[in-house]
């Protein structure tokens, strides 16, 4: 019933008509009122009421067919009538309607305009909306708002800030409203709390967080902000049947029990009003609690409400009912406090005994509630790590992301960055990428964990590069040269946070006389060519390295360094790099030494000498650096050793500097003459390289090559491809029957390679009928392998053009 206090309780509630009426409908006179006849006419588009015209303000795209259209009357008590019409708009979400509340002799409705979800983005949508709530014979009619953000668990939308139409006055005033609907409160489980003495024990996690109260400016913090001092109420007319507040809570994590303080400690009798009855509510149950006394009478007093069986839910609504008024008109009813407890929480139940069901079937829970549990949880997780399996570290690993505070979940993060399998790894690497404020702990963990700094450095590289180069440094000083996988890492994580660094960096860096010199070693090999931006501090340390007898090892890795300082124009380097060429004891040294010497020009004397060096490899080397930009010092040294030495692999690289030097006949012959050497290694290179010369003149000892069956197929390979080089028009017919083996079933991998190498020369010869040499390839019955490669040798851009 509705009371002068305009509290409206125990109905059913929902929105929009009870029942679709056409565009006509008609109220009875009665208590007082005239009958009201309604037409709706979408063409104009108007509500016409007694011949009063109300404006639709739907947009006109919107307005839906007239079938859709609802004029319905209501009666409202006092035998008074009025019409509710609904516009439902086309096509429109979040309910979108235009609606009326119509009465007969007032001039203006008594509500007119558009509902549902009209303002904002999605998510955070708000908007009015209208009810009708049976009431018997008679209905309530109420107006408030809605937001989409705030309703009660299970709800679509829920009345803020309720008006309901007064049936005397005809006017909407404030109202009390029950927004739980009749079913859900006669079909709710009753519970009755039990009194359990002063103060709610504290529970291991804060399980409920309000996110939002019917209550204008509250969100209900109160009620889950852990102290009992606050309280939340009501202040609506009437006992605030139905005012709520809606709390999040753990999906995960099933609610055996909770406890309400409703009187804080300090509360006076005339303060407030405790409830008698309220609601419980979840997205799929309902539960009324009965207080056994009243609560406000004794502050600071805790009431345990125990669940049938416990409850998952990820929203819990506390809404009010009946109070225990002492007489009061508008008592304020209020709750100080409302905690949840899990499963987990039995008698004397500690975080570490939670932190050690990671890793069992109740893992899932033990994380969720770890996670809710406060700064507590942190050691709690980190004093059990070790001993988890792999679905428990990743959990520990989850309640580590979840602290509020990363920095201080920065040790923990990295222990699960260090695992070697599972998801904890990843799970810790995304949070700490997001979290620059982990770098002080990643640089503890690579200065002062060994066992950490291969996985703990890229990521402090990534997070904050230039705070990154100092224990990265430390740590590559730090590391046993035994360790060179890690070392390895460490470089490569060094270089990638110097990348962002000024150019200043890396010189003060080597500039700290505290850092020992194999640190500053292992700094210069991993800045590559940044290396040039501190000359002067590379040129002293290599020089400190070198003082005395330096281990082949430290004269091996400070070539890398030299050879970037040399490039970069340090001439100091470059000699040292020369002088290693020439005259360091160990062949390895010097072959790495050729190898940085290529285009170095204080190395070319070197160079040249090297090819005369007693190590094959250091000769090797320097052919292989002299091969860069060939000059005659270079092309006559390689004539030298691809006519006399012993070791294959030292001429072919003779081959390497012939081939890409300035074609002549000495060059051709020298080539040439490779042709009969007695390893493949030289003589398909020396094919190649005569082809890349257009030696015509040795078409008949290449045509040679390809033709003798006893020849390695790599080589005959070469030579077709070198036919084409040297333009041998001659050899087409040739290339073309070696080629066409591509589109015969069964043959064999060796007489496939012979013929690509054929189609390579063919491709190179630009023939006008190269399509029709290559049809048997291009055939629609040939194999797909033989299409493709007939198909490029037809794009492919010749050597010899032809008209």
């Amino acid at each position: 019933m509705l009371r002068n206090s305009l509290v409206l309780v125990a109905a059913t509630v929902f929105i929009g008509p009870r029942a679709l009426a056409d565009n006509h409908g008609t109220a009875p006179a009665g208590g007082g009122l005239a009958a009201l006849d309604v037409k709706v006419d979408l063409g104009v588009p108007a509500a016409d009421a007694n011949g009063i015209r109300v404006p639709i303000t739907l947009d006109r795209a919107r307005l839906p067919a007239d079938a859709d259209v609802a004029v319905e009357p209501i009666a409202i008590g006092r035998g008074r009538h009025v019409v509710h019409v609904r516009v439902p708009g086309r096509d429109a979400g979040a309910g979108v309607a235009w609606e009326a509340i119509l009465a007969a002799g007032r001039a203006r409705p008594i509500f007119a305009g558009l509902t549902g979800l009209l303002d904002g983005d999605p998510g955070e949508r708000t908007g009015k909306a209208l009810q009708i709530v049976a009431n018997g014979a008679t209905s309530f009619i109420i107006v408030g708002d809605i937001r989409e953000d705030l309703s009660l668990c299970g709800q679509s939308v829920t009345l803020l800030d309720p008006l309901a139409l007064y049936p005397a006055s005809l006017d909407l005033r404030p109202a009390t409203v029950q927004r739980l609907t009749s079913a859900q409160q006669r079909d709710a489980e009753k519970l009755v709390a039990t009194d359990k003495g002063q103060g709610a024990e504290g529970a291991l996690a804060k399980l409920l967080v309000a996110r939002g109260s019917s209550v204008p400016g509250s969100r209900g913090a109160e009620l889950t902000d852990g102290d009992p001092n606050t309280a939340w109420s009501e202040k609506r007319p009437g006992a605030g049947q139905g005012e709520f507040v809606v709390m999040a809570a753990p999906n995960d994590v099933p609610i055996a029990r909770m406890k309400v303080v409703v009187a804080p400690p300090d509360a006076v009798p005339a303060s407030g009003a405790a409830p008698q009855t309220f609601y419980l509510v979840t997205d799929t149950q309902t539960f009324e609690v009965t207080m056994p006394e009243d609560a406000w009478r004794k502050p600071g007093e805790s009431y345990e409400i125990t669940f049938p069986k416990p409850i998952d839910t990820s929203c819990v609504a506390l809404v009010l009912d009946t109070a225990f008024a002492r007489g009061q008109a508008h008592p304020d009813v209020g709750v100080a406090e409302l905690v949840a407890y899990s499963e987990l929480d039995a008698p004397g139940a500690t975080l570490g005994e939670v932190a050690k069901s990671l890793g069992t079937d109740r893992g899932i829970v033990a994380a969720q509630v770890l996670e809710r549990a406060g700064d507590g949880a942190l050691p709690a997780v980190e004093a059990v790590f070790d001993e988890l399996d792999e679905p428990g570290k990743a959990r520990a690993i989850d309640v580590a992301a979840a602290h509020g505070q990363c920095e201080q979940a920065a040790p923990l993060l990295a222990r699960g960055l260090c695992e070697r399998k599972g998801e904890a790894p990843r799970k810790a690497r995304e949070k700490l990428e997001r979290c620059k404020g982990a770098a002080p702990a990643l640089a503890k963990s690579l200065r002062e964990s060994p066992s950490m700094r291969a996985c703990v450095a890229p990521t402090l590289a990534a997070i904050a590069p230039e705070e990154a180069l100092a224990p990265i440094a430390d740590a590559m000083g730090a590391t046993p040269d035994a360790a060179q996988d890690t070392r390895a890492v460490l470089r490569r994580a060094f270089s990638a946070a110097l990348e962002g660094a000024p150019p200043g960096k890396l010189a003060a860096l080597l500039d700290d006389a505290q850092r020992s010199a194999t640190a500053k070693l292992e700094m210069m090999r991993a800045a590559g060519r940044r290396v040039g931006e501190s000359p002067a501090q590379s040129d002293a340390i290599v020089a400190q390295l070198l003082h005395g007898s330096a281990p082949m090892r430290v004269r091996f890795l400070l070539l890398g360094p030299l050879e970037e300082l040399a490039r970069a124009g340090d001439g100091v380097a470059a000699t040292r790099v020369g002088e290693a060429i020439a005259h360091d004891p160990d062949w390895p040294v010097r072959a790495r030494a050729a190898e940085a010497g290529a285009g170095i020009p204080q190395a070319r004397a070197a160079l040249i000498a090297a090819v005369h060096d007693p190590a094959p490899r250091v000769r090797e080397a320097a052919l292989q650096s002299l091969a860069a930009s060939p000059w005659s010092g270079a092309i006559a040294v390689a004539k030298s050793a691809l006519s006399g030495d012993g070791w294959s692999f030292v001429r072919a690289q003779a081959v390497a500097v012939l081939g890409k030097a300035s074609a002549s006949s000495d060059t051709d012959d020298a080539l040439g003459a490779a042709l009969h050497d007695g390893s493949v290694g030289v003589r398909g290179p020396a094919l190649a390289a005569l082809g890349l010369h257009r030696a015509a003149a040795y078409r008949d000892a290449i045509r040679e090559r390809l033709d003798d069956r006893d020849e390695d197929v790599e080589v005959r390979a070469a030579a077709a491809r070198a036919l084409g080089g040297v333009c041998d028009v001659g050899s087409a017919d040739r290339l073309t029957d070696l080629s066409r083996a591509l589109a015969v079933p069964d043959t064999t991998e060796e007489q496939q390679q012979v013929a690509l190498g054929a189609l390579d020369g063919l491709a190179a010869l630009e023939l006008p009928d190269l399509r029709a040499r290559l049809a048997p390839l291009l055939a629609k019955d040939a194999p797909p392998a033989a299409q493709t490669a007939a198909a490029q040798a037809l794009q492919a851009t010749g050597a010899c053009r032809r008209r």
